[in-house]
């Protein structure tokens, strides 16, 4: 299910919460990442671009209601 809109039997991404190739231990550690849909994971990444994402950004996605209109 994805942790921002909801949706259940969609496409799923795995999303890594602190950035893949800045935290290389934490690459494979399951509490960095979390299940959005294809929809959310390429709204995330428009916003805030690729790589050097945090926890901060992930919050501040996740809990903003606007930017579902999926």
């Amino acid at each position: 299910m994805c942790q921002k809109c909801f949706k259940k039997g969609c496409h799923i991404n795995a999303h890594h919460i602190e950035g893949y190739s800045e935290n290389k231990e934490l690459r494979i550690n399951v509490e960095n990442g979390i299940t959005l849909c294809r929809i959310c994971h390429k709204k995330f990444h428009n916003i805030y671009g690729r790589g050097r994402n945090t926890t901060e950004q992930y919050n501040e996605f996740i809990q903003d209601r606007e930017i579902i209109n999926v």
